[in-house]
C-alpha cells in the first residue's frame, strides 16, 4: 500500500466479492472512497483523512489481508458486508481487533443495513453505517477525526447522535438513539468513476463494471430489501451516465452489469438509456434486470439494438403464492406474450425462480418449473428462498411456520407448506435443471426432445437428478450425460428409432453453442445432413424424420465473423 500523506489519518475500505476478482466487487467502497476524497479536498476533515481501498476477493484465509492492513497502519477500517461474505467479514473483524486493537472498526453494506445490531454483536464493530454510505461515512469520519484513537467511549457517544450511524446496543441509548439517515440526493453524489479514489483500479482493469443508474425500487416484494426504507426511485442524471459510459468505452470495458432492480420501471427513461447504450456502447455486452409485465414492442426493439441479456424475475408461476409476497396480478398468458416480444426481436433473456416462498410447496414449485421451461428461456436460475433480515417476510416468518438458518445467507430450512425433505428435493431439481438445461445449453432442443416422451420438464429432470447422482461429467461438458440419459429414456419408451436424429440434434446444437460462447471449433460425425439440422423443415421430431433421409456426413462447426459456420473438415 502507498505511503501515508503527511499528517493524515488513514481509513482503509475492504471489499470481498462472491468468489471472483473483479470491479463488480468494489462499487460500494469506490463510491464511499470518492465521497471521502471530495470531502477531504473541501476541508471537511481536520486533521485530513486519507482513504485506501483493498479488494480481499479470492483470499481464503484472513492472515494475508490482516498483514496488508497492519502494514498500512490505519486508524479506521471499514468492511463492506454482503449476504455472501458476512461470516468471513465478521471473522476478519475479530482478528483485526486482536491484531490492531486501536483501530476503529466499522461496517457498511446490505447486511449492515438489514441487521446492524446483530452484526455488531457478532463481529464487535465500533459502529455500523446503515443505509447509503457516502454522506454517513463522511459525517462519522469528520467526528472521529477529532477524537483521539484511545477515547473509544467519547467517539461512540459522538457517533450515537448521527443519523445513519448505529453504535452497539445498550451504549448511549443503543437502538433508541439510532435514527435513519435522510434520502441522499443522487444528483449531488460524486461519481466513483469520474472522480475515483486514487487507489481504485481503472474501470477497464477487469473488463467489467457494475453500473448504478438509479437507487430504489417502485415495487415492494416482501422477500426483498430493495423496496424498503426510502421509498421511490432516484435516478442519476443522464449527463453523468453519458460521461461514465464514454469512460467505460475508452477504458476497454467489455461487460456492464446494470444494477437497477427494475430497468424498465419508467418506459420513457428506459428508452432514453437504451438509445444511449446503442449510441455510445458498441462493443459492450450489457446485463439488465427487468419486469416482463412492463415490456412492449418499442422496448423490445430498443433492447435488440444492443448486445444485452435481460434477467426477469418470475419467482413463481403460482398466482396465489406471488400475491402473498407482494407481486399481485400474475397472468401466465400475458407474461408469455411479453416474452414473445423479446423472442421476435432475437433478444436474449433468462428467468429467476425461487422455491420455498410462503404458501408454495413442492408440487407448486414443479408446476412453476414446467411453466418456466415451457417459455424456453436462454437460462433459468433457481434459488432457495433467503429470508433476509429487515424484510417484511423476515418480520412475519412465524405466520408461515418458517424455520430459517440462524446466520447468513439466511436460507429457508423449512416451512409449514415446504418441509425440509421437500426443500432437499427441490434443490436436487434445481441442480438438475442447471446442469441439463442451463449449463447444457439445451434451450433450442429441450422441448422438442421431451415431446416424443410425453414428459413434463419437472418430471424428466427429477428422473435425470436421480440417474445422474454419482456419475462423472457434471463438472465439465454435460453433453455426454445428456446423450446417455436421453437415450435411456427413448429406449425405455420404445422410441429408439428416433435416437440417431436426436443424437445429431443435441451434438450439433452443442457445437453451435460452443462456437458462439467459447469460440471453439468442433468436428462432428453426423447421421443426417447438417443443413437439415440447422434449418429443419418440420419442428417436431416425428415429422422431421419423415422428411429426412440418412446421409452420414462429417462437418466442422467453427466460430465465424457473423456467427458460427459449417465447413467440411479435410
Amino acid at each position: 500500500m502507498p505511503g501515508r500523506d503527511q499528517g493524515a489519518r488513514r481509513v482503509v475500505l475492504v471489499a470481498s466479492g462472491a468468489g471472483f476478482l473483479g470491479q463488480t466487487n468494489q462499487l460500494g467502497i469506490a463510491s464511499v472512497a470518492a465521497a471521502i476524497e471530495v470531502a477531504t479536498r473541501e476541508g471537511r476533515f481536520s486533521p485530513p483523512v486519507e482513504v485506501l481501498s483493498f479488494d480481499a476477493t479470492g483470499e481464503t484465509t484472513s492472515s494475508f489481508i490482516i498483514d496488508r492492513l497492519a502494514e498500512a497502519a490505519p486508524e479506521f477500517v471499514g468492511l463492506s458486508v454482503y449476504l455472501w461474505n458476512r461470516s468471513f467479514m465478521a471473522a476478519l473483524a475479530k482478528e483485526l481487533r486482536s491484531r490492531i486493537p486501536a483501530t476503529w472498526l466499522f461496517a457498511g453494506g446490505p447486511e449492515a443495513t438489514a441487521d446492524p445490531f446483530g452484526l455488531m454483536s457478532e463481529a464487535g464493530f465500533d459502529f455500523v453505517v446503515v443505509g447509503e454510505g457516502e454522506e454517513s461515512c463522511v459525517e462519522a469520519l469528520a467526528v472521529l477525526a477529532r477524537v483521539p484513537a484511545a477515547e473509544v467511549g467519547v467517539g461512540r457517544a459522538a457517533l450515537a447522535s448521527l443519523p445513519g450511524i448505529a453504535v452497539p446496543e445498550g451504549e448511549f441509548g443503543g437502538i433508541s438513539a439510532f435514527r435513519p439517515a435522510p434520502a441522499v440526493s443522487v444528483t449531488a453524489l460524486v461519481s466513483p468513476w469520474l472522480a475515483p479514489s486514487r487507489t481504485a483500479p481503472a474501470p477497464g482493469s477487469y473488463g467489467e463494471v457494475s453500473w448504478e443508474l438509479s437507487r430504489g425500487c417502485p415495487f415492494h416484494c416482501s422477500y426483498c430489501y430493495e423496496g424498503r426504507g426510502i421509498g421511490g426511485v432516484r435516478t442519476f442524471p443522464l449527463e453523468r451516465l453519458r460521461e461514465e459510459l464514454r469512460l467505460f468505452v475508452k477504458s476497454g470495458v467489455r461487460r456492464i452489469f446494470v444494477l437497477d432492480p427494475t430497468f424498465d420501471w419508467n418506459r420513457k427513461r428506459a428508452l432514453e438509456l437504451l438509445g444511449l447504450f446503442a449510441q455510445l456502447g458498441k462493443g459492450i455486452s450489457f446485463r439488465v434486470e427487468a419486469r416482463a409485465e412492463l415490456l412492449d414492442r418499442a422496448l423490445a426493439k430498443a433492447f435488440a439494438a444492443i448486445d444485452v441479456s435481460i434477467q426477469i424475475g418470475l419467482q413463481s408461476a403460482q398466482r396465489e403464492v406471488l400475491e402473498r409476497v407482494g407481486r399481485p396480478g400474475f397472468d401466465p398468458e400475458a407474461f408469455a406474450g411479453k416474452l414473445a416480444l423479446l423472442d421476435a426481436e432475437g433478444v436474449t433473456w433468462g428467468l429467476d425462480l425461487m422455491y420455498g416462498l410462503p404458501g408454495d410447496d413442492l408440487p407448486g414449485f414443479r408446476k412453476s418449473l414446467d411453466y418456466a421451461l415451457g417459455l424456453q428461456p436462454n437460462h433459468l436460475d433457481i434459488f432457495p428462498l433467503a429470508v433476509l433480515p429487515g424484510t417484511e417476510l423476515a418480520n412475519n416468518c412465524e405466520e408461515f411456520g418458517m424455520r430459517v438458518q440462524e446466520g447468513a445467507p439466511h436460507l429457508l430450512v423449512a416451512s409449514a407448506s415446504f418441509p425440509e425433505s421437500d426443500m432437499a428435493r427441490a434443490a436436487e431439481l434445481a441442480a438438475a435443471c442447471d446442469l441439463f438445461y442451463t449449463r447444457g445449453r439445451a434451450v433450442s432442443w429441450f422441448l422438442r426432445v421431451l415431446a416424443p416422451l410425453r414428459a413434463r420438464p419437472a418430471t424428466f429432470l427429477a428422473r435425470f437428478a436421480q440417474w445422474s447422482q454419482g456419475r462423472k461429467g457434471g463438472d465439465g461438458n454435460p453433453e455426454p450425460l445428456q446423450l446417455a440419459f436421453v437415450e435411456l429414456e427413448y429406449t425405455g419408451k420404445g422410441k429408439a428409432s428416433l435416437m440417431p436424429l436426436v443424437r445429431d440434434i443435441i451434438r450439433f446444437e452443442g457445437a453451435w453453442g460452443r462456437a458462439i460462447a467459447e469460440g471453439q471449433s468442433t468436428d462432428l460425425e453426423l447421421s443426417y445432413e447438417a443443413e437439415m439440422l440447422l434449418h429443419p423443415p418440420c419442428p417436431d421430431l416425428a415429422g422431421l424424420l419423415r422428411f429426412a433421409s440418412r446421409r452420414p456426413s462429417r462437418v466442422r462447426v467453427a466460430p465465424g465473423k457473423g456467427g458460427p459456420r459449417i465447413t467440411r473438415p479435410t
